[in-house]
Protein backbone atom coordinates (compact mmCIF):
# COMPACT_ATOMS: atom_id res chain seq x y z
CA UNK A 1 0.00 0.00 0.00
CA UNK A 2 1.47 3.40 -1.02
CA UNK A 3 1.43 6.56 1.08
CA UNK A 4 -1.43 8.11 -0.89
CA UNK A 5 -3.69 5.16 -0.01
CA UNK A 6 -2.55 5.30 3.62
CA UNK A 7 -3.37 9.04 3.71
CA UNK A 8 -6.84 8.36 2.28
CA UNK A 9 -7.52 5.71 4.93
CA UNK A 10 -6.15 8.10 7.57
CA UNK A 11 -8.52 10.85 6.51
CA UNK A 12 -11.67 8.66 6.44
CA UNK A 13 -10.85 7.04 9.83
CA UNK A 14 -10.34 3.45 8.62
CA UNK A 15 -6.58 3.29 9.18
CA UNK A 16 -5.16 0.95 11.84
CA UNK A 17 -3.11 2.28 14.72
CA UNK A 18 0.06 1.21 12.92
CA UNK A 19 -1.03 2.95 9.72
CA UNK A 20 -1.90 6.08 11.69
CA UNK A 21 1.56 6.10 13.20
CA UNK A 22 3.19 5.87 9.74
CA UNK A 23 1.10 8.73 8.32
CA UNK A 24 1.65 11.00 11.32
CA UNK A 25 5.38 10.31 11.19
CA UNK A 26 5.51 11.29 7.50
CA UNK A 27 3.45 14.43 8.11
CA UNK A 28 5.76 15.53 10.89
CA UNK A 29 8.72 14.91 8.55
CA UNK A 30 7.19 17.14 5.84
CA UNK A 31 6.33 19.79 8.43
CA UNK A 32 9.97 19.84 9.58
CA UNK A 33 11.14 20.37 5.99
CA UNK A 34 8.65 23.23 5.52
CA UNK A 35 9.86 24.81 8.78
CA UNK A 36 13.43 24.67 7.52
CA UNK A 37 12.64 26.51 4.26
CA UNK A 38 10.36 29.00 5.89
CA UNK A 39 12.90 30.15 8.50
CA UNK A 40 14.29 32.80 6.11
CA UNK A 41 10.88 34.49 5.77
CA UNK A 42 9.74 36.95 8.46
CA UNK A 43 7.35 35.51 11.03
CA UNK A 44 4.76 38.22 10.36
CA UNK A 45 4.36 36.96 6.78
CA UNK A 46 4.09 33.29 7.66
CA UNK A 47 1.89 32.54 10.63
CA UNK A 48 2.43 28.87 11.51
CA UNK A 49 -0.93 28.49 13.28
CA UNK A 50 0.49 26.17 15.99
CA UNK A 51 -2.08 24.37 18.19
CA UNK A 52 -1.95 22.37 21.36
CA UNK A 53 -1.48 18.77 20.24
CA UNK A 54 -2.37 17.31 23.61
CA UNK A 55 -5.87 18.90 23.49
CA UNK A 56 -6.57 17.90 19.88
CA UNK A 57 -8.23 14.84 18.57
CA UNK A 58 -6.47 12.66 16.00
CA UNK A 59 -8.60 14.13 13.19
CA UNK A 60 -7.95 17.76 14.21
CA UNK A 61 -4.23 16.99 14.49
CA UNK A 62 -4.24 15.57 10.97
CA UNK A 63 -6.21 18.55 9.60
CA UNK A 64 -4.01 21.13 11.27
CA UNK A 65 -0.82 19.56 9.92
CA UNK A 66 -2.21 19.45 6.38
CA UNK A 67 -3.43 23.06 6.66
CA UNK A 68 -0.05 24.00 7.98
CA UNK A 69 1.68 22.60 4.91
CA UNK A 70 -0.81 24.09 2.44
CA UNK A 71 -0.80 27.53 4.08
CA UNK A 72 2.96 27.68 4.12
CA UNK A 73 3.22 26.77 0.46
CA UNK A 74 0.44 29.14 -0.61
CA UNK A 75 1.89 31.91 1.53
CA UNK A 76 5.29 31.52 -0.04
CA UNK A 77 3.82 31.52 -3.55
CA UNK A 78 1.72 34.61 -2.86
CA UNK A 79 4.61 36.46 -1.21
CA UNK A 80 7.02 35.64 -4.00
CA UNK A 81 4.41 36.72 -6.59
CA UNK A 82 3.86 40.03 -4.82
CA UNK A 83 7.60 40.66 -4.55
CA UNK A 84 8.08 39.87 -8.23
CA UNK A 85 5.31 42.32 -9.17
CA UNK A 86 6.83 45.02 -6.97
CA UNK A 87 10.31 44.47 -8.40
CA UNK A 88 8.97 44.52 -11.95
CA UNK A 89 7.01 47.72 -11.30
CA UNK A 90 9.97 49.46 -9.68
CA UNK A 91 12.31 48.24 -12.38
CA UNK A 92 10.06 49.31 -15.24
CA UNK A 93 8.97 52.63 -13.73
CA UNK A 94 12.31 53.81 -12.40
CA UNK A 95 14.59 51.96 -14.76
CA UNK A 96 12.91 52.21 -18.14
CA UNK A 97 11.24 55.51 -17.19
CA UNK A 98 14.61 57.08 -16.41
CA UNK A 99 15.92 55.93 -19.77
CA UNK A 100 12.95 57.53 -21.57
CA UNK A 101 13.42 60.74 -19.55
CA UNK A 102 16.92 61.16 -20.98
CA UNK A 103 15.51 61.82 -24.46
CA UNK A 104 13.25 64.75 -23.52
CA UNK A 105 13.27 68.11 -21.78
CA UNK A 106 13.33 67.59 -18.02
CA UNK A 107 11.96 70.56 -15.99
CA UNK A 108 13.09 68.91 -12.74
CA UNK A 109 16.75 69.00 -13.79
CA UNK A 110 19.17 70.88 -11.54
CA UNK A 111 22.55 71.70 -13.09
CA UNK A 112 23.31 75.15 -11.73
CA UNK A 113 23.24 74.62 -7.97
CA UNK A 114 25.98 73.22 -5.74
CA UNK A 115 23.85 73.41 -2.62
CA UNK A 116 22.37 70.18 -1.26
CA UNK A 117 19.49 71.60 0.74
CA UNK A 118 18.84 74.76 -1.30
CA UNK A 119 18.63 74.62 -5.04
CA UNK A 120 16.69 76.02 -7.99
CA UNK A 121 15.69 74.05 -11.05
CA UNK A 122 16.87 75.04 -14.50
CA UNK A 123 13.19 75.37 -15.41
CA UNK A 124 12.88 78.22 -12.91
CA UNK A 125 15.77 80.06 -14.56
CA UNK A 126 14.16 79.35 -17.94
CA UNK A 127 10.99 81.11 -16.86
CA UNK A 128 12.88 84.04 -15.29
CA UNK A 129 14.74 84.72 -18.52
CA UNK A 130 11.93 84.02 -20.94
CA UNK A 131 9.26 86.15 -19.27
CA UNK A 132 11.46 89.17 -18.53
CA UNK A 133 12.86 89.27 -22.07
CA UNK A 134 9.70 88.55 -24.05
CA UNK A 135 6.78 89.82 -21.98
CA UNK A 136 6.88 93.54 -21.19
CA UNK A 137 5.20 94.26 -17.87
CA UNK A 138 5.43 90.71 -16.50
CA UNK A 139 7.89 88.69 -14.43
CA UNK A 140 8.14 85.19 -13.00
CA UNK A 141 7.09 86.21 -9.53
CA UNK A 142 7.75 83.16 -7.40
CA UNK A 143 8.87 79.55 -7.37
CA UNK A 144 8.06 77.15 -10.17
CA UNK A 145 6.37 73.76 -9.89
CA UNK A 146 7.80 70.70 -11.56
CA UNK A 147 6.97 67.05 -10.89
CA UNK A 148 7.92 63.97 -12.87
CA UNK A 149 5.14 61.55 -13.81
CA UNK A 150 7.49 59.12 -15.51
CA UNK A 151 8.36 58.27 -19.10
CA UNK A 152 9.16 61.84 -20.14
CA UNK A 153 5.94 63.29 -18.72
CA UNK A 154 5.91 66.19 -16.23
CA UNK A 155 3.51 68.53 -14.49
CA UNK A 156 4.82 72.09 -14.34
CA UNK A 157 3.54 75.40 -13.02
CA UNK A 158 4.69 79.00 -12.71
CA UNK A 159 3.48 82.27 -11.21
CA UNK A 160 3.08 85.13 -13.68
CA UNK A 161 3.03 88.58 -12.11
CA UNK A 162 1.44 91.58 -13.83
CA UNK A 163 3.61 94.53 -12.77
CA UNK A 164 0.83 97.01 -13.53
CA UNK A 165 -1.87 95.45 -11.35
CA UNK A 166 0.58 93.59 -9.03
CA UNK A 167 -1.58 90.47 -9.46
CA UNK A 168 -0.03 86.99 -9.40
CA UNK A 169 -1.62 84.17 -11.37
CA UNK A 170 -0.66 80.50 -11.24
CA UNK A 171 -0.55 78.64 -14.55
CA UNK A 172 -0.04 74.93 -15.15
CA UNK A 173 1.46 73.19 -18.17
CA UNK A 174 1.79 69.45 -18.76
CA UNK A 175 4.89 68.51 -20.71
CA UNK A 176 4.59 65.10 -22.37
CA UNK A 177 7.71 63.88 -24.10
CA UNK A 178 8.76 67.30 -25.32
CA UNK A 179 5.30 68.69 -26.12
CA UNK A 180 3.16 71.09 -24.04
CA UNK A 181 -0.35 69.93 -23.15
CA UNK A 182 -3.26 71.33 -21.10
CA UNK A 183 -1.92 74.88 -21.10
CA UNK A 184 -4.21 77.88 -20.83
CA UNK A 185 -3.35 81.57 -20.69
CA UNK A 186 -0.17 82.82 -19.11
CA UNK A 187 2.84 82.87 -21.42
CA UNK A 188 0.75 81.17 -24.11
CA UNK A 189 -1.75 84.04 -24.17
CA UNK A 190 -1.39 86.69 -26.86
CA UNK A 191 -1.80 89.61 -24.44
CA UNK A 192 1.40 89.19 -22.37
CA UNK A 193 3.40 88.55 -25.52
CA UNK A 194 2.17 91.31 -27.80
CA UNK A 195 0.26 93.77 -25.61
CA UNK A 196 2.61 96.70 -26.29
CA UNK A 197 3.53 95.93 -29.90
CA UNK A 198 1.53 98.86 -31.28
CA UNK A 199 3.88 101.33 -29.62
CA UNK A 200 6.87 99.73 -31.32
CA UNK A 201 5.42 99.14 -34.79
CA UNK A 202 8.44 100.81 -36.39
CA UNK A 203 10.63 98.08 -34.86
CA UNK A 204 8.25 95.16 -35.22
CA UNK A 205 7.13 95.96 -38.76
CA UNK A 206 9.48 98.54 -40.31
CA UNK A 207 8.61 100.15 -43.60
CA UNK A 208 10.50 98.81 -46.62
CA UNK A 209 13.65 100.70 -47.61
CA UNK A 210 12.10 101.76 -50.89
CA UNK A 211 8.97 103.26 -49.26
CA UNK A 212 7.84 106.43 -51.03
CA UNK A 213 8.02 109.89 -49.54
CA UNK A 214 4.25 110.02 -49.55
CA UNK A 215 4.04 106.85 -47.47
CA UNK A 216 6.58 108.23 -45.00
CA UNK A 217 4.64 111.51 -44.69
CA UNK A 218 1.35 109.69 -44.09
CA UNK A 219 2.96 107.56 -41.38
CA UNK A 220 4.44 110.64 -39.70
CA UNK A 221 1.10 112.47 -39.71
CA UNK A 222 -0.64 109.43 -38.25
CA UNK A 223 1.99 109.20 -35.51
CA UNK A 224 1.52 112.86 -34.55
CA UNK A 225 -2.23 112.43 -34.36
CA UNK A 226 -1.81 109.46 -32.03
CA UNK A 227 0.60 111.40 -29.81
CA UNK A 228 -1.72 114.43 -29.57
CA UNK A 229 -4.65 112.18 -28.71
CA UNK A 230 -2.60 110.41 -26.04
CA UNK A 231 -1.46 113.65 -24.39
CA UNK A 232 -4.99 115.06 -24.42
CA UNK A 233 -6.40 111.88 -22.92
CA UNK A 234 -3.83 111.91 -20.10
CA UNK A 235 -4.61 115.55 -19.29
CA UNK A 236 -8.32 114.78 -18.99
CA UNK A 237 -7.79 111.94 -16.52
CA UNK A 238 -8.04 112.34 -12.77
CA UNK A 239 -4.57 113.16 -11.43
CA UNK A 240 -4.55 109.95 -9.36
CA UNK A 241 -5.40 107.70 -12.31
CA UNK A 242 -2.66 105.17 -12.98
CA UNK A 243 -1.59 104.48 -16.56
CA UNK A 244 0.63 102.09 -18.50
CA UNK A 245 2.32 103.77 -21.45
CA UNK A 246 4.64 102.64 -24.22
CA UNK A 247 7.19 105.28 -25.20
CA UNK A 248 9.18 104.81 -28.42
CA UNK A 249 12.24 107.06 -28.53
CA UNK A 250 13.10 109.35 -31.42
CA UNK A 251 16.63 107.92 -31.25
CA UNK A 252 18.02 104.84 -29.55
CA UNK A 253 19.46 105.43 -26.08
CA UNK A 254 22.60 103.89 -24.65
CA UNK A 255 22.39 102.26 -21.24
CA UNK A 256 24.00 105.35 -19.69
CA UNK A 257 21.35 107.56 -21.26
CA UNK A 258 18.60 105.19 -20.12
CA UNK A 259 19.88 105.24 -16.55
CA UNK A 260 20.03 109.06 -16.58
CA UNK A 261 16.45 109.16 -17.87
CA UNK A 262 15.23 106.83 -15.10
CA UNK A 263 17.01 108.92 -12.47
CA UNK A 264 15.67 112.18 -13.89
CA UNK A 265 12.05 111.04 -13.60
CA UNK A 266 11.74 109.11 -10.29
CA UNK A 267 7.96 109.59 -10.25
CA UNK A 268 7.71 107.35 -13.33
CA UNK A 269 8.19 103.57 -13.08
CA UNK A 270 10.31 102.21 -15.92
CA UNK A 271 9.31 98.53 -16.08
CA UNK A 272 10.77 97.28 -19.36
CA UNK A 273 13.27 98.49 -21.93
CA UNK A 274 13.23 97.12 -25.47
CA UNK A 275 16.69 96.34 -26.86
CA UNK A 276 17.72 96.85 -30.47
CA UNK A 277 18.75 93.48 -31.93
CA UNK A 278 18.95 94.33 -35.66
CA UNK A 279 19.89 97.34 -37.74
CA UNK A 280 17.20 100.06 -37.47
CA UNK A 281 14.59 99.70 -40.19
CA UNK A 282 15.36 96.02 -40.78
CA UNK A 283 13.81 92.76 -39.71
CA UNK A 284 15.69 89.92 -38.10
CA UNK A 285 15.27 87.95 -41.34
CA UNK A 286 13.26 88.73 -44.43
CA UNK A 287 11.27 85.51 -44.09
CA UNK A 288 10.81 85.76 -40.31
CA UNK A 289 8.76 88.08 -38.08
CA UNK A 290 10.60 90.57 -35.94
CA UNK A 291 10.67 89.79 -32.21
CA UNK A 292 10.66 92.42 -29.47
CA UNK A 293 12.88 91.54 -26.54
CA UNK A 294 14.29 93.56 -23.67
CA UNK A 295 14.86 93.57 -19.92
CA UNK A 296 13.41 94.85 -16.66
CA UNK A 297 15.53 97.78 -15.35
CA UNK A 298 13.72 97.80 -11.98
CA UNK A 299 15.77 95.89 -9.37
CA UNK A 300 12.68 95.42 -7.21
CA UNK A 301 10.41 93.94 -9.86
CA UNK A 302 11.52 90.33 -9.39
CA UNK A 303 11.79 88.51 -6.06
CA UNK A 304 15.32 88.31 -4.64
CA UNK A 305 16.99 84.92 -4.68
CA UNK A 306 20.34 83.57 -3.55
CA UNK A 307 20.18 80.93 -6.29
CA UNK A 308 21.73 81.92 -9.62
CA UNK A 309 23.10 80.08 -12.66
CA UNK A 310 26.85 79.77 -13.16
CA UNK A 311 28.06 83.34 -12.42
CA UNK A 312 31.03 83.00 -14.75
CA UNK A 313 28.93 81.99 -17.73
CA UNK A 314 25.79 83.98 -16.84
CA UNK A 315 26.97 86.94 -14.71
CA UNK A 316 24.42 89.18 -13.05
CA UNK A 317 21.55 86.91 -14.11
CA UNK A 318 19.55 88.67 -11.39
CA UNK A 319 19.81 92.47 -11.68
CA UNK A 320 19.26 92.78 -7.93
CA UNK A 321 22.76 91.35 -7.45
CA UNK A 322 24.21 94.58 -8.82
CA UNK A 323 24.46 95.85 -5.25
CA UNK A 324 26.66 92.99 -4.05
CA UNK A 325 29.90 94.11 -5.70
CA UNK A 326 29.01 97.69 -6.55
CA UNK A 327 31.77 100.29 -6.22
CA UNK A 328 31.51 104.01 -6.86
CA UNK A 329 28.42 105.98 -7.85
CA UNK A 330 25.39 104.12 -9.31
CA UNK A 331 25.62 106.03 -12.60
CA UNK A 332 29.05 104.46 -13.05
CA UNK A 333 28.12 100.79 -12.59
CA UNK A 334 24.41 100.61 -13.40
CA UNK A 335 24.68 101.10 -17.20
CA UNK A 336 27.18 98.25 -17.42
CA UNK A 337 24.95 96.17 -15.12
CA UNK A 338 22.02 96.65 -17.52
CA UNK A 339 24.12 95.37 -20.41
CA UNK A 340 25.50 92.41 -18.45
CA UNK A 341 22.09 91.44 -17.11
CA UNK A 342 20.42 91.54 -20.52
CA UNK A 343 23.15 89.61 -22.34
CA UNK A 344 23.30 87.06 -19.50
CA UNK A 345 19.62 86.18 -19.79
CA UNK A 346 19.81 86.26 -23.57
CA UNK A 347 22.75 83.82 -23.42
CA UNK A 348 20.80 81.56 -21.11
CA UNK A 349 17.85 81.30 -23.50
CA UNK A 350 20.18 80.78 -26.44
CA UNK A 351 21.56 77.73 -24.61
CA UNK A 352 18.12 76.37 -23.69
CA UNK A 353 16.95 75.08 -27.05
CA UNK A 354 14.59 72.41 -25.66
CA UNK A 355 12.81 74.88 -23.40
CA UNK A 356 12.44 77.42 -26.20
CA UNK A 357 11.05 74.80 -28.56
CA UNK A 358 8.36 73.81 -26.03
CA UNK A 359 7.41 77.10 -24.38
CA UNK A 360 8.24 79.84 -26.87
CA UNK A 361 5.68 80.90 -29.46
CA UNK A 362 8.17 80.51 -32.31
CA UNK A 363 10.32 77.42 -32.82
CA UNK A 364 13.04 79.46 -34.53
CA UNK A 365 13.57 81.77 -31.59
CA UNK A 366 16.77 79.96 -30.50
CA UNK A 367 18.41 81.16 -33.71
CA UNK A 368 16.97 84.62 -33.09
CA UNK A 369 18.45 84.69 -29.59
CA UNK A 370 21.85 83.67 -30.96
CA UNK A 371 21.74 86.31 -33.71
CA UNK A 372 20.58 88.95 -31.21
CA UNK A 373 23.44 88.12 -28.89
CA UNK A 374 25.92 88.50 -31.72
CA UNK A 375 24.39 91.86 -32.65
CA UNK A 376 24.56 93.40 -29.17
CA UNK A 377 28.08 92.09 -28.63
CA UNK A 378 29.16 93.89 -31.81
CA UNK A 379 27.02 97.04 -31.49
CA UNK A 380 26.36 97.39 -27.78
CA UNK A 381 23.08 97.30 -25.88
CA UNK A 382 20.80 100.18 -26.86
CA UNK A 383 17.09 100.70 -26.26
CA UNK A 384 14.50 101.86 -28.79
CA UNK A 385 11.77 102.44 -26.20
CA UNK A 386 10.36 101.66 -22.77
CA UNK A 387 7.25 100.59 -20.90
CA UNK A 388 6.46 103.11 -18.16
CA UNK A 389 3.85 103.29 -15.39
CA UNK A 390 2.78 106.44 -13.58
CA UNK A 391 -0.08 108.60 -12.43
CA UNK A 392 -1.82 110.87 -14.90
CA UNK A 393 -0.36 113.81 -13.03
CA UNK A 394 3.23 112.57 -13.34
CA UNK A 395 2.80 111.89 -17.07
CA UNK A 396 1.20 115.30 -17.68
CA UNK A 397 4.08 117.06 -15.98
CA UNK A 398 6.87 115.17 -17.74
CA UNK A 399 5.78 113.89 -21.15
CA UNK A 400 6.86 116.96 -23.10
CA UNK A 401 10.39 116.62 -21.72
CA UNK A 402 10.79 112.96 -22.66
CA UNK A 403 12.62 112.11 -25.93
CA UNK A 404 9.60 110.36 -27.43
CA UNK A 405 8.70 109.59 -31.02
CA UNK A 406 5.45 107.76 -30.32
CA UNK A 407 3.18 107.46 -27.26
CA UNK A 408 0.65 104.69 -26.75
CA UNK A 409 -1.53 104.15 -23.67
CA UNK A 410 -1.89 100.45 -22.89
CA UNK A 411 -4.02 100.43 -19.75
CA UNK A 412 -5.55 102.82 -17.21
CA UNK A 413 -6.70 102.15 -13.66
CA UNK A 414 -8.47 104.44 -11.21
CA UNK A 415 -5.41 104.59 -8.95
CA UNK A 416 -2.02 103.07 -8.35
CA UNK A 417 -2.07 99.62 -6.67
CA UNK A 418 -1.76 99.98 -2.91
CA UNK A 419 1.22 97.62 -2.58
CA UNK A 420 3.97 99.46 -0.66
CA UNK A 421 2.14 102.75 -1.20
CA UNK A 422 3.63 104.26 1.97
CA UNK A 423 7.19 103.52 0.87
CA UNK A 424 7.10 105.11 -2.60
Amino acid sequence: MNFEELLARYKDGTATEEEKAIVESELEKYASIEDYYAEQLPDEFMDSGETNKEDSTDKSFETENINKMVNRRLGKVVLVSVLIIIFLYVGIFYGLSNIVDQFYYDPTEVTQSDEEDFYQTDFSFDMDAYISLNMPGYVNSSFTIQESKGFGTYETGYFLKDLFTQNDTLHFVDVKRGRPENFYGGIFDRIPRFSIREGFDDVYSPLPEDASEQTLDVMEISKQQINNKTIKYIEELNNLSYASMTIAFDEDLTMSELYQLIEEYPELDFKWAGVRTTEPGKRWRDDQPMHLIGFVPDTNAEPSSSMEPDPEKYPLFSLDDVWLDANGAPEEFFPEAYETHFTSRLSWLKDREEFVRIFDYNADKTEFYADSLNYVEENGVETYGVLVYGTAESFSENLENLPYDKLIINEVDSSKPSVNIYFD
